[in-house]
């Protein structure tokens, strides 16, 4: 009892003292060194790094595989800053998203509130349909841990992000100091930012079917979404999100919601995205 009571306290203690976001940022670091030389980053590598940076081992309570997996994507946002794009960009991405591992072991909250991250070619694609310029100011409503909005910074862009999730807001802090940083339901995004600057490009890849303290699916999530982020656009702005394929303007369950739509903005495209790149799939760009 005294030993498990003392590993108790332990990990309390280590979890008091850590900063997560300069923990996950640290490893993150070092993992970039890797991808620079193109070498894979394998469990063993990143483990190791795990354990250097959070005083402790997974099997030990001190992490968990989410944290690794978002100190991976932390990397690639690393790997971006300092190299940028190339000539050929789908096809660095493509390599660069290789040299990673799958995703395989999610945690309870990632199911739950569906944080699926955007894959770097698709975020690359989504970036491009906003045809963002350094004189945009670009709103990311569910940033996670800031693949999208990197790209927007890549053209020079300003940025306003938002997070719910606390742990992901802690790496944005680390990652994006500066730069205005909300933590709130992006259902409601337009609400909460009410008295704030109207976006002229929002880049959005939300919860398909997550509602923050709704346990059963919710497909009205997306549009929830869509819908708050428009309302904060300004005139002449421009919105692209990704989307579960079922929520198209081609699927009569959703066809009054984009008829409603247009009363303020013109859809101008909606493609799919097959499932290889992409678990659930489409994308929808909105003016």
């Amino acid at each position: 009892m005294v030993s498990q009571l003392a590993t108790q306290v332990s990990l309390f203690d280590l979890q008091t003292i850590l900063d997560y976001g300069q923990s996950v940022v640290g490893v993150a670091q070092e993992l970039t060194k890797s991808l620079l030389e193109n070498r894979t980053l394998t469990t063993r590598t990143i483990q190791a790094q795990m354990n250097k940076h959070f005083l402790g081992t997974a099997a030990s309570g001190t992490w968990q595989w989410k944290d690794a997996y978002e100190a991976v994507e932390v990397a690639l946002i690393l790997y971006l800053r300092q190299k940028g794009l190339s000539e050929n960009p789908l096809e660095q991405l493509q390599l660069l998203q290789s040299l990673c591992p799958t995703h395989t072991r999610r945690s309870e909250e990632q199911l739950q509130l569906q944080q699926f991250s955007t894959p770097l070619p698709l975020a690359y694609l989504v970036a491009l349909a906003g045809q963002i310029t350094n004189n945009d100011l670009v709103l990311e409503p569910s940033t996670g841990t800031g693949i999208l909005a990197q790209f927007a910074k890549l053209q020079g862009a300003s940025l306003m992000l938002n997070e719910l999730a606390q742990d992901r807001a802690k790496i944005l802090r680390r990652l994006f100091p500066g730069t205005p940083l909300f933590s709130v339901n992006a259902e409601q995004i337009n609400d909460y930012l009410a008295d704030k600057t109207e976006p002229s490009v929002v880049l959005m890849n939300p919860p398909f079917s997550s509602s923050p303290k709704i346990a059963d699916r919710n497909p009205d999530a997306t549009p929830r979404h869509i819908n708050s982020a428009l309302q904060r656009l300004c005139d002449g702005g421009r919105l692209v999100t990704i989307t579960a394929n079922w929520f198209s303007p081609n699927n009569p369950t959703w066809r009054e919601t984009f008829v409603k739509w247009q009363e303020k903005a013109q859809v101008v495209l909606s493609v799919g995205v097959i499932g290889k790149a992409y678990a659930l799939h489409g994308t929808l760009c909105v003016r």
